[in-house]
């Protein structure tokens, strides 16, 4: 499974989560919330503060519910 530059910043299991997911840029992250993130099998509390980081930076926020 191809890597995503715009996740290169997280590991590589938490990259292949958001890609199982469908999860390709930044912008798609408005479809989910947070615990749609930390309910994925190798995506954690780390790779979503460094997520959030990015996030603030592109103005883009995670679905409220």
């Amino acid at each position: 499974m191809e890597k995503q530059d715009d996740f290169a910043f997280l590991s590589a299991p938490a990259q292949r989560a958001l890609a199982g997911e469908g999860i390709k840029t930044l912008e798609d992250l408005r479809g989910f919330t947070r615990k749609d993130l930390l309910d994925l099998h190798g995506f954690g509390p780390k790779g979503l503060r460094m997520l959030e980081e990015k996030m603030v930076e592109a103005k883009v926020e995670f679905k409220m519910k």
